[in-house]
């Protein structure tokens, strides 16, 4: 199998996990999931860096060096697995999963003032036009749904184009920005990205373990992440860790343009599942198209540049 095949099942599978947060939402008691995701995405990153042959990992490093890059790798995780991921949660139960997708186009163009603060990068002018065209696909679809928006029949309560979820999905794209850029600062120091992907991921366990025993108690807290176990929160689950992975072994065939420019078909998978299938919230498809369109366009760029 190519690597481009990898890539598109990857953004099925992140699709599939859109879709299936907003169908746990209602039978959610604590936190819909979240923790368990993440969880999952360490057991299975951890098992991917011992199968990579990765014991070995840091050998040759002063230990200095070593605990640097682990230190900057879980900053990067917690942005990421933790701050990141469950302002996806929180803006996808709110908003739905297309809308959310369409948010997370705006990680590139986020990446620009971080990569520059962290990084040193200064962003070419084909980048700041590549940044324009993902925002102007957002702004497309987003902007006249929060004007006017007309649920569909079957469509939770939660689910609108309310800006709390706006907020919260251009937060999760801000974190995820961060975490790209943290992680290039690690992987300049210390270039495995499985062993990088493993300590994030338990960071980010660890962040949101800490955060709901702050919030909660001991009792209390422990319950609010480990009771949501139903079908669609595993589903969840397997379709971020899958899609994960998928993108991982994608990188190792593929060319980065053609894993990225095929990751954004996340938002077309959403909306056809959605269509097809669950019909859970309002899908306007043209809008969708001319936002994919340009988002798509944008992201070339930027990848190019």
């Amino acid at each position: 199998m190519t690597g481009e095949a990898f890539a598109v099942l990857a953004a099925l599978a992140y699709g599939v996990a859109g879709v299936a947060i907003v169908q746990g939402r209602p039978m959610a008691r604590g936190d819909n999931g979240v923790f368990l995701s993440v969880l999952l995405t360490a057991a299975l990153s951890c098992l991917l860096w011992l199968g990579w042959g990765g014991t070995t990992t840091g050998a040759q490093l002063a230990p200095r060096d070593l605990m640097g890059a682990i230190l900057i790798f879980a900053v990067a995780g917690i942005c990421s697995n933790g701050i990141g991921r469950q302002a996806m949660y929180w803006a996808t139960e709110r908003i739905g999963a297309v809308r959310a997708g369409l948010l997370r186009r705006l990680t590139p163009l986020f990446v620009l003032p971080c990569a520059y603060l962290l990084l040193g990068e200064v962003p070419a002018p084909n980048t700041l036009l590549g940044s324009a065209l993902v925002l102007a696909g957002v702004l497309i679809y987003v902007l006249p749904q929060t004007r006017a928006a007309t649920p569909a029949p079957n469509t939770p309560p939660q689910i609108s184009a309310n800006p709390l979820g706006l907020l919260l999905g251009t937060l999760s794209a801000l974190a995820y920005a961060l975490a790209f850029a943290f992680r290039g600062l690690g992987l300049d120091t210390l270039p495995d990205p499985t062993f990088g992907a493993m300590i994030g991921a338990f960071a980010g366990a660890l962040a949101l373990l800490a955060l709901a025993l702050a919030r909660k108690g001991l009792r209390d807290g422990l319950r609010h992440l480990s009771r949501d176990r139903q079908a669609a929160h595993w589903l969840t689950a397997l379709g971020l860790s899958a899609g994960q992975i998928l993108q991982f072994f994608a990188l190792h065939s593929a060319p980065v343009v053609s894993v990225a420019l095929l990751g954004t078909l996340e938002v077309m998978f959403s909306a056809a599942i959605i269509l097809l299938i669950t019909k859970g919230e309002t899908v306007a498809l043209r809008p969708l198209i001319l936002a994919s369109i340009l988002s798509t366009a944008g992201t070339a760029i930027l990848l190019f540049a």
